[in-house]
């Protein structure tokens, strides 16, 4: 330790160890003095010899190492009702402090003792340091001494152990010698170990030096009229308190080693006696408490004393708790076995077989032979090392030698989290019921009250309206509900609330009440603090600290960890989770991840989270996290090339939006090549975002959207037009309202299309705008009939006739002013006549019409195609299934306006509720009584073609009952149907199912024969040569010349004759030389057509005679159906699309399936989007290309090639030796050809 001139002189020792030992031990037996009994805070062999020791000492007054302001609560802890493990948590009301916990466990020396003087009577006083002295110790700015390092005893210790590079010397020389050795053997092993690392420090600490005067000055006070004093203390200061003349009333030169304003502080107090009472069981103890200790330097300080329960997790070492142990759980089987070396050997086999079956409950090997190892070579540790009986460490390393199998990833995590389970443990504890109530749940109900929100007398929920910008009273409710809300305390539960026109509100929504639940949530919330702010901050780093015992943080749980953390006005889990959210984030989210990422960013930094106070600190780290998001999601927009889903479109132009000022050049770079090569749905939303940006003029794209009008001649093109226009109108629903250019040559393409023509791609049409709104819809209608000259200004039929009449009399008088003063315009009779309808001619128009020059918008009405009997404005009222205008449909347009409606009805969103007048569709006919009627109607409407692609819309909008009407024999085959038919055919019942099955079976069949013929070209030759005289196959030329070479001889004409008395055939390879094709397939609700196509491609596969299939299918679970795979129609029944994305799974099932690793492909089929810790995906991928196998990732299985995938998540799996590309089932054939031959 340093003096008071800063110079370092050593402990009293008495010289050598042995004496120092005896010296130590002696105290208080041979000699004046306490009996001295040095522990560590949780140490099974103490505790286990502790009674005997206290037994032999026989104290009149027992003291304990625990701060003064525990004395209350002493007699609580040796309550009998009192279940370990439980802590006791002091706390100030000062904000943003954390609570310091003191757990005891069953193995815990002191709660050990407190509970043997309660059994005999025996005063205990805690006799360390108050915390309002600690508090103004840490506080204290002091100059500490640096001495030079001694001898290095605990060192040289160490080294005559195990030599690991965290060994515990308390471990090595007290717990694992303990079994077998007398309680005063142990003793002295305590002693001897605190001893030997106060030797080696080389300074103590100033607090410790402030602690060990005042443990003397209350030993000095317990030890008057000659009582026999017994301190149970930590090992480490055992040295400090042999000298107990020193006292706090006269200063030593201890005392002059502490900080000026301490040492006064100390010499001035009077030293208070100790509370000799025998504790009660009923209440507190009557003890000296903070009232009367000394006021610290920085001002008084009151602290919240509560006995809380606390479990085996947070007491580890791991959970973060800094006087923690490693496995509480083993601790507590080591304090069960008393000592006794035999009692601890079956101990560990017991704890070897729970290894063994929570690594096998993982899926994970190990069997009893595994068990016994593990305790063979614990056992011969244990005796190399001369111990009475293995201990934690001898486990520890023979798990990890038998079970890890030299794997620190895939199988060393799972040994490692069997471990945790089995040695942690999940033991919780539970105070005496006489016990107070924890802080947290009165500083609660004191918050509720303050804030007039309802508890326990008003049980009644409650709905709030919350705006904290509004008032002080707002912000302090929403603060306390979401602090409650983290802790997972069910008093509040938030309501969602949009904005106006769909942006986030500023505001909240709660329903709150005071339900039995809270009350008991409350009581384990407070295991983590004492007021809602120190709860909140301990569960959010509690949920941290497990995300990365996990292998780490998804993008998700970081973006929520960081809405929870701003949310609660915590900063330092803010600072946390927003440094993940710039290092983690942009490496593995998603775009929408992204997107939800960004909108956060913004709402911290304008206060709606956190505050402006509260979000001051965080703006700049916001703000670089928010330029790494935007350049990571602008490199991710190509992964939606392939996308289908109506998310992903309103994600592109929300993010295109953004940023669109930081994006700059790729950001144009990537839309254009959407706009090019995605798929419709994208290509539509990225030309729309184009115009928008500025990129592209409207005119132009509007040339472009009248060119998938003329190309949809089929029925692949008809489905795309459809999805093209759903992706425009996703992403700018006002596009072609607002821009004339952009509408002029899709009306003029639809108005110039001939009858036939138009009915072809009428229900494509009328599919895309169902995007829009029927509100939307109708504002886009009076747009073109502005265009077309039909537009009808009608007056609503609810007005009564007076009202009519008056403003028919205002519109006269209006009209002679006009006249009056020249300015009435010239009457028009083409502007009133009603539509046009010309009598059919004897040859119609061409379908394509060439478009007109799209950088002119036409003025005047567009002339319908000759021969057209459908007026261009009715053909409009149908595309977009709204009456305009006019009168109505008659007729055959009537006709098709129900037909449609039919399937779209009315629409979703703004006008689709129907109006005053009734039901505003296209038509006005009555609904078709059922199915067939309907289909025979489509089929004498459009034809039987166009029929087949209206029941199949019907079917993905979700009417199963359509598909009954396909007939098996006449659909065409198409890979979008059969996905529409498996999506329903799960939820039917077997009797309908039994119907579909004829269906599915067409579909799967065409579709698979139509793949083999397209395949059979790759998967040529794949068969292995082998010399035979036997004719079993084609001859093998090459190796037939080299077997005859012995027989060539000069032809006539000077050529080389070989005589082939060999020859060579070729015959197929043995099973024996299989390779092995592992098709990892994601099942998850974004894979659907990559499902379907993988699965009618393994069937195919399966059938190559040196080729063994597997079919592995994963979501958040691992199916194998390999034993399907040759039946590709049981093989689609059987998987269930839908639910989350663990590929990592996936691959570590593929493992186990490796025999050969340089004969198996593994092909991975996903959009990898993994929704868990990315480090297991890249572990597996690492060791499986370690080990030799051949590993391919498909961002998309279909006939296209365009993915809809991960980029970030894609490139990292390149770099760990991983390919990913987007093939097509012929390239993925060619694949698995190349490298068998």
């Amino acid at each position: 330790m340093a003096d008071g001139d800063g110079r370092c002189v050593g402990v009293e020792s008495g010289g050598s160890p042995a004496e120092a030992v005896a010296r130590l031990a002696g105290s208080g037996v041979d000699g004046p003095g306490p009996y001295l009994i040095g522990v560590r805070h949780h140490a099974p062999s103490i505790a286990a010899v502790l009674p005997a020791l206290l037994d032999a000492a026989r104290p009149d007054v027992l003291l304990v190492e625990l701060p003064e302001e525990f004395q209350p609560w002493l007699g609580l802890l040796a309550d009998e009702r009192t279940e370990a493990p439980v802590a006791l948590a002091a706390a100030t009301a000062e904000e943003g402090s954390g609570p310091a916990f003191y757990p005891f466990a069953d193995f815990s020396p002191e709660l050990t003792a407190l509970r043997w003087a309660a059994r005999h009577g025996v005063p205990v006083v805690a006799c360390d340091l108050p915390l309002v002295h600690r508090a103004a110790e840490t506080r204290a700015t002091e100059t500490r001494a640096t001495c030079p390092a001694p001898q290095g005893l605990a060192e040289a210790l160490r080294r005559r152990l195990t030599g690991r590079p965290d060994e515990d010397l308390w471990d090595r020389l007290v717990e694992a010698p303990a079994p077998g050795c007398t309680p005063e053997e142990v003793r002295r092993a305590a002693l001897l170990v605190g001893w030997a690392l106060r030797q080696d420090a080389p300074a103590v600490d100033p607090l410790d030096l402030h602690r060990e005067s005042w443990m003397r000055a209350r030993i000095h006070a317990a030890s008057a009229d000659g009582r026999r004093v017994t301190a149970v203390i930590g090992a480490f200061h055992a040295p400090a308190l042999l000298d107990s003349d020193r006292t706090a009333g006269a200063p030593s030169a201890t005392v002059a080693d502490l900080p000026q304003h301490v040492a006064a502080d100390l010499a001035s107090t009077p030293v208070p006696g100790p509370a000799i009472d025998p504790p009660s069981a009923a209440g507190p103890a009557t003890a000296t408490g903070p009232s009367s200790a000394p006021a610290s330097p920085g001002g008084p300080e009151s602290y919240v004393i509560s006995l809380v329960p606390y479990t085996y997790p947070l007491l580890d070492a791991r959970s973060g708790y800094p006087a923690g142990i490693r496995d509480p759980e083993w601790q507590h089987t080591v304090l069960t076995s008393a000592g006794d070396p035999e009692s601890l050997a079956a101990e560990l086999t017991r704890t070897a077989v729970r290894i063994c079956e929570a690594l096998r409950g993982q899926g994970h090997p190990a069997g009893p032979a595994d068990g016994r190892e593990v305790v063979r070579v614990a056992g011969d540790l244990g005796r190399l090392r001369g111990l009475p009986a293995p201990g934690r460490g001898e486990l520890i390393e023979a798990v990890q030698t038998v079970l890890a199998q030299g794997e620190p990833l895939g199988r060393g995590r799972a040994v490692a989290r069997a471990l945790e389970a089995v040695l942690v443990g999940t033991r919780t504890g539970r105070p005496t019921p006489v016990a107070p109530r924890t802080g947290l749940g009165p500083a609660v109900e004191a918050l509720i009250a303050e804030l007039g929100l309802p508890g326990a007398a008003e049980p009644s929920p409650r709905d709030l309206r919350l705006d904290p910008h509004r008032s002080a009273l707002d912000a302090g409710r929403e603060l306390l509900l979401r602090r409650l809300e983290v802790c997972g305390v069910p008093y509040g539960e938030p309501v969602a609330v949009t904005g106006a026109g769909g942006a986030d509100a500023v505001g909240s929504r709660w329903r709150v009440q005071w339900t039995p639940a809270v009350a008991a949530m409350l009581t384990v919330a407070g295991m983590r603090g004492v007021t809602p702010a120190q709860a909140a901050d301990g569960t959010l780093r509690e949920r941290l600290r497990r995300e990365r015992d996990a292998g780490g943080s998804t993008a998700r749980q970081i973006i929520d960890g960081l809405t929870a953390a701003a949310g609660c006005a915590l900063p330092t889990p803010s600072a946390a989770r927003l440094d993940q959210l710039a290092d983690e984030v942009p490496a593995v989210a998603s775009l929408p991840e992204l997107l939800d990422a960004l909108a956060l960013l913004d709402r911290l930094a304008a206060g709606h989270l956190a505050g402006p106070e509260a979000a001051a600190p965080l703006l700049g780290p916001a703000a670089a996290a928010a330029e790494l998001l935007t350049v990571a999601a602008v490199r991710g927009l190509e992964g939606l090339a392939g996308s289908e889903d109506v998310a992903d479109a309103r994600a592109l132009v929300e993010f295109a939006r953004r940023a669109d000022a930081d994006g700059g050049i790729r950001l144009g770079h990537v839309l254009r090549r959407l706009a090019d090569d995605g798929s419709p749905l994208i290509r539509g939303a990225a030309g729309a975002t184009r115009v928008l940006l500025g990129h592209q003029e409207p005119a132009e794209f509007g040339g472009r959207v009248a060119s998938w009008v003329d190309a949809a001649t089929a029925p692949a093109s008809r489905a795309a037009l459809g999805r093209s226009l759903g992706g425009l109108l996703t992403a700018a629903e006002g596009l072609l309202t607002a821009a004339p250019a952009a509408l002029e040559p899709l009306l003029a393409r639809v108005t110039e299309l001939s009858d036939e023509a138009f009915l072809d791609r009428l229900p494509a049409l009328r599919g895309g705008f169902d995007t829009l709104s029927p509100a939307a819809r109708d504002r886009l209608l009076a747009v073109v009939e502005e265009r077309l000259g039909t537009h009808v200004d009608t007056l609503p039929t609810e007005l009564d006739p007076a009202t009519l009449a008056t403003w028919a009399r205002a519109d006269l008088a209006a009209r002679h002013i006009l006249e009056a003063g020249g300015l009435l315009p010239a009457a028009s009779d083409e502007a009133h006549a009603p539509d046009a309808v010309q009598a059919p001619d004897a040859v119609q128009a061409p379908d394509a019409v060439q478009a007109p020059d799209a950088a002119q918008v036409r003025d005047e009405p567009v002339a319908p195609a000759p021969g057209a009997v459908l007026p261009p404005a009715d053909r409009w009222r149908l595309v977009l299934g709204r009456p305009g205008s006019g009168p109505g449909p008659t007729g055959r347009s009537a006709r098709l306006a129900a037909a449609l409606d039919e399937l779209y009805g009315t629409g979703r969103g703004e006008g689709s509720a129907p109006g005053p007048t009734g039901d505003r569709r296209g038509g006005r006919e009555a609904p078709y009584p059922g199915v067939r009627e309907w289909s025979e109607e489509l089929v004498a409407l459009f034809g039987p073609g166009i029929r087949e692609e209206v029941l199949a819309a019907a079917a993905a909008h979700g009417r199963t009952d359509v598909l009954e009407a396909l007939a098996p024999e006449a659909v065409r085959p198409s890979v979008d149907l059969l996905r529409t038919v498996l999506q329903h055919a799960g939820g039917l019942p077997e009797a309908r199912l039994a119907a579909l099955r004829p269906l599915v079976r067409r579909l799967v069949d065409e579709l698979s024969r139509e793949l083999a013929t397209t395949l059979r070209p790759a998967l040529t030759g794949l068969t292995l040569p082998r010399p035979s005289r036997r004719r079993a196959g084609p001859l093998d030329l090459d190796r037939t010349i080299r077997a005859n070479l012995a027989t060539a001889r000069p032809g006539a004409d000077g050529s080389t004759v070989i005589v082939p008395e060999r020859p060579v055939f070729r015959t197929r390879a043995g099973r024996a030389n299989d390779w092995r094709l592992i098709l990892v397939v994601d099942v998850s609700g974004s894979m659907e057509a990559s499902t379907v196509w993988a699965a009618l491609t393994a069937s195919i596969l399966a059938g190559v005679p040196s080729l063994t299939a597997h079919f592995v299918a994963f979501s958040t679970q691992v199916v194998d159906l390999s034993g399907r795979v040759d039946d590709p129609l049981g093989l689609l029944l059987e998987v269930q699309v839908g639910g989350g994305t663990h590929i990592a799974a996936g691959l570590r099932y593929a493992r186990d399936l490796v025999t050969v690793p340089s004969r198996t492909l593994i092909a991975v089929i996903s959009d990898f989007e993994e929704g868990y810790p990315l480090g297991g995906l890249l572990a597996e991928t690492r060791a499986l290309v370690g080990a030799g196998c051949h590993l391919l990732g498909c961002a998309a299985l279909d006939d296209t090639g365009k993915p809809r995938y991960s980029r970030a998540v894609a490139e990292q799996l390149v770099a760990a030796g991983m390919p990913v590309a987007a093939l097509s089932p012929l390239e993925l054939a060619r694949w698995v050809g190349e490298k068998i031959r």
